[in-house]
């Protein structure tokens, strides 16, 4: 039988650890899963993300305000934040406008133009390459959840000042006007950025549940910055088999 002495001493030793990846994952880093497709074709479903919760500055984990600031949002910035409606769940996301901008969004082919105060158009982001994806499925509209047809995905190289990512969309796939999000005092499909604000979007622009449908994230919620995919896993269907995805291990753009 183990001495109790032991015991307590084997355990007091390890405090210093445990308390170091405990402020690690409080503060500075912590690791979290891709569960779903939103943002296809940048993170998939079976991708172990690192989110860096230092950069936007570190918070008071009991009312979420900032004691020590650090860098600033950027647009093009994939985050992870708490979904505004209902914080205990973390949504993923793209950062697409900051406070102040004013977003108009093309449901036709999903792309966002961007006004300034004096509702001049401005190219901060741009679309290049418009293309036929290799990826084709059945999609599922997340607003209604009917299952339709298999559809094929096109995709636009959608660049945000330096940033460039792919992204998904399919043009049979309507949003539906009275599931967007109305903002007071502003036309249908057009917002205004409000002050310590974001809008976000996914990547996979008909299958993510945004800010075109419940609003802006406030800085309170922000968690981080996605940096780094760290391991990525594939499961077979039906099957207790999975492999690793070696190619998608990388820095997340």
């Amino acid at each position: 039988m183990l001495n109790k002495k032991y015991l307590i001493k084997q355990i007091v030793s390890l405090f210093p650890i445990i308390l170091l990846i405990f402020i690690i994952r409080l503060f500075i880093y912590e690791p979290f899963y891709i569960p779903s497709g939103s943002m296809i074709p940048s993170l998939v479903e079976g991708d172990f993300i690192l989110v860096n919760k230092f950069i936007y500055g570190i918070k008071n984990p009991l009312n979420n305000k900032i004691i020590v600031n650090n860098k600033f949002p950027q647009r093009g910035d994939v985050i992870v934040f708490k979904y505004p409606k209902n914080v205990k769940i973390n949504y993923i996301k793209r950062i697409i406008g900051l406070p102040g901008d004013i977003i108009f969004y093309n449901y036709k082919n999903k792309q966002i133009t961007l006004y300034n105060k004096k509702y001049i158009k401005t190219y901060i982001i741009k679309y290049k390459h418009l293309e036929k994806s290799n990826l084709i499925n059945f999609y599922e509209n997340p607003t209604k959840y009917i299952l339709l047809k298999k559809l094929r995905f096109l995709q636009y190289t959608e660049h945000i000042n330096r940033l460039s990512h792919k992204i998904l969309f399919i043009p049979e796939i309507k949003d539906e006007t009275l599931k967007i999000y109305k903002q007071k005092n502003m036309p249908l499909y057009t917002w205004k950025v409000p002050n310590k604000c974001y809008f976000v979007m996914g990547d996979n622009r008909d299958d993510s549940f945004d800010s075109r449908y419940w609003g802006f994230v406030h800085e309170k919620f922000l968690l981080g910055k996605a940096v780094f995919i760290w391991l990525s896993i594939q499961k077979k269907t039906n099957s207790w088999f999975f492999k690793i995805r070696f190619n998608r291990i990388h820095k997340i753009n």
